[in-house]
């Protein structure tokens, strides 16, 4: 998966955002901090929209479910 990363000058530090995940959003004092943050920051938000899919999926009925798939990001 392709995502874009954008990185602009904040008042103190630089601020890194997913153009793609709007919730997404870090900073870091070099850009190597803000693509480690971001990196960490994508790993914490996948985690929780995996949790959040296990609830919701205990919930369904599988009749009712047409595709399933992993996404995988660098």
């Amino acid at each position: 998966m392709k995502l874009t990363v954008v990185i602009s000058q904040g008042e103190e530090m630089l601020i890194g955002q997913v153009r793609e995940v709007p919730g997404v959003v870090t900073q870091g004092a070099s850009v190597d901090e803000v693509m480690e943050n971001i990196q960490d920051a994508l790993e914490i938000y996948f985690q929780d929209i995996d949790a959040g899919e296990t609830a919701i999926n205990s919930e369904l009925n599988l009749k009712d479910v047409i595709l399933t798939k992993e996404l995988e990001f660098a």
